[in-house]
């Protein structure tokens, strides 16, 4: 059973790492993405946040999708403005 938890832990690590670098690519100059456990911490700018956080979300799902068809685990998402004043989590599901 120890076993099965340890291959658990090291997948969601994997999967928490490749999107941490990928988000990292994606985003670029746009914003800074660093891990937190097994969370992802995206801060970017108060504008973009109002202005374009719906489109992000998008592109974050299309892009897991897209490199991490098949997922072992969940992974949390928390997209916040610079200034800390509004923010926004979310989930990446495991697939089935």
């Amino acid at each position: 059973m120890n076993e099965l938890l340890s291959l658990a832990e090291l997948a969601l690590q994997n999967l928490s790492t490749g999107v941490l670098h990928l988000l990292k690519s994606e985003l670029g100059e746009h914003g800074t993405v660093v891990g937190i456990g097994n969370k992802i911490l995206i801060s970017i700018s108060r504008a973009d946040f109002e202005q374009r956080l719906g489109n992000l979300l998008q592109q974050i799902y299309r892009t897991v999708d897209q490199h991490f068809p098949v997922r072992h685990g969940h992974l949390s998402i928390i997209i916040r403005d610079v200034e800390e004043k509004y923010e926004n989590t979310f989930k990446i599901w495991q697939t089935a």
